[in-house]
C-alpha cells in the first residue's frame, strides 16, 4: 500500500498530515518537508511526500522508488 504524507500549512504552523490526520509543529515548510520525507523512509517503497505552495495545489516532494530517497529535482 503506498503512504502519501502531506506537508500542510494548519492553525498557523507547518504540519505533516498522515491518513487524514496531523503530527507534529513545524516553524517552516521546509522544516516540515524534511520530517515527512523521515517518515516516508520508514514507511518503505511506494512512499510519498507532497507539500502545498502559494495556490494550495499539492506538489510532489519526494518518492520512494526502486531503493532511491531522494527529493525530486
Amino acid at each position: 500500500m503506498t503512504t502519501d504524507i502531506y506537508v500542510v500549512r494548519h492553525h498557523g504552523a507547518w504540519r505533516i498530515r498522515v491518513d487524514g490526520k496531523h503530527r507534529g509543529e513545524y516553524n517552516s515548510r521546509v522544516a516540515a518537508i524534511n520530517a515527512a520525507v523521515t517518515e516516508a523512509r520508514a514507511a518503505g517503497a511506494g512512499a510519498r511526500v507532497f507539500s502545498t505552495g502559494i495556490v494550495s495545489q499539492f506538489s510532489q516532494e519526494w518518492r520512494s522508488s526502486n531503493g532511491s530517497n531522494s527529493l525530486l529535482s
